[in-house]
């Protein structure tokens, strides 16, 4: 006899691996995170008085700005997002942007693009919205932004903000083993609602993404009390999940 389902919901929230800069509020600009090559003074600085006029920067003179992601899910797409400032006198030149060793885009502006509002105040300054889509294979990434400048900082200069990573399709990996190990059966964002009754073993260990809700409750669940996980679970000894039969 099949065991039963008293409650189970996953709710799919927005799936934000990691974000930085993203208000004008100096402590939610965490220049620490991130590994400089280059000028490492630099760190966080504004122009103009307008919204979105803090920074992480100004960098310059052949600078590279990294962050490291050593435990993602494989195969997963990520939207990127960020904002680069570019500031003075940028003869054709840009700052080019990689997730792992992939070129996302080199950012190339004039000296004339802009408006004259903050550094040395000789030539225009920008603010440039990007957004990317690329999809992970390994479970490692790392995002790069760096320039091509051949003068001094105080000449031609950038800064960046509004740095988020988030996950496209959302999704958690049941597993039959501790471990994140053995058998895994996985529910996404978008799948038909009636797979979320269809997991054909005790659970040992769940594995989510960021911004996923999971509930479940059930006679054979810690005595049928309601269980919320918002992170992933490693072990999850004595939860007893219902056997699925599958109808012959």
């Amino acid at each position: 006899m099949a065991f039963t389902i008293s409650f189970i919901r996953i709710v799919f929230l927005k799936s934000i691996l990691y974000q930085n800069c993203i208000t004008d509020n100096i402590a939610d600009c965490r220049y620490w995170e991130f590994s400089i090559e280059g000028m490492t003074s630099a760190t966080i600085d504004r122009c103009s008085s307008q919204p979105k006029n803090l920074y992480m920067g100004p960098y310059g003179e052949k600078t590279k700005v990294s962050k490291n992601f050593p435990n993602l899910q494989p195969n997963k797409q990520l939207e990127f997002s960020i904002s680069i400032w570019k500031f003075d006198s940028w003869d054709s030149e840009g700052v080019e942007i990689y997730a792992n060793n992939l070129l996302l885009k080199n950012a190339i502006f004039t000296d004339r693009q802009g408006t004259k509002i903050c550094r040395n105040g000789e030539f225009e300054d920008l603010f440039q919205p990007l957004k990317f889509k690329f999809q992970t294979t390994g479970t490692a990434l790392t995002i790069s932004l760096k320039d091509n400048f051949d003068q001094s900082n105080w000449d031609e200069s950038w800064g960046f903000r509004d740095f988020i990573i988030e996950v496209i399709v959302p999704c958690v990996k049941f597993y039959s083993e501790c471990n994140y190990t053995g058998t895994v059966f996985q529910i996404c964002q978008g799948d038909n609602p009636k797979k979320q009754t269809s997991i054909p073993y005790e659970i040992k260990s769940i594995l989510m993404d960021p911004g996923i809700i999971v509930k479940i409750k059930g006679p054979n669940y810690f005595s049928g009390v309601l269980q919320t996980y918002t992170n992933s679970q490693i072990c999850l000894n004595g939860f007893k999940f219902p056997k699925y039969i599958n109808p012959t």
